[in-house]
């Protein structure tokens, strides 16, 4: 449904230069053979513990531990890890989370 809806807002732009995807970060993209992809800008909307939007979602506070974003540090730094090597020199890459957890944002 995201990428749906992000699909349909970048044609707006009517630019041939966009590419939008939805598959695993971290091994994106998995297999160009000797083809290197690089790109002027990488949105990375990675996995997080939502806890961003408690007011909006008041069941995540039952659920909710300081242990969630700590279970998703790993993973996010792969993920960002993966999106810089995807850069150009002079490259801007975007993180993004709807959490308030440094571990999280900083990752």
């Amino acid at each position: 449904k995201r990428c749906h809806l992000l699909t349909h807002q970048t044609k707006r732009l009517a630019s041939e230069r966009v590419i939008v995807t939805n598959h695993e970060a971290q091994s994106f993209p998995s297999n160009l053979g000797p083809l290197r992809m690089q790109f002027d800008r990488v949105l990375c909307d990675v996995p997080c513990s939502s806890d961003g939007t408690l007011r909006k979602a008041p069941d995540l506070w039952r659920r909710w531990s300081d242990k969630n974003g700590l279970g998703l540090h790993r993973l996010q730094l792969v993920i960002a890890t993966r999106s810089a090597q995807l850069l150009r020199i002079g490259g801007r890459m975007v993180y993004s989370t709807c959490s308030m957890n440094p571990i999280e944002n900083e990752a």
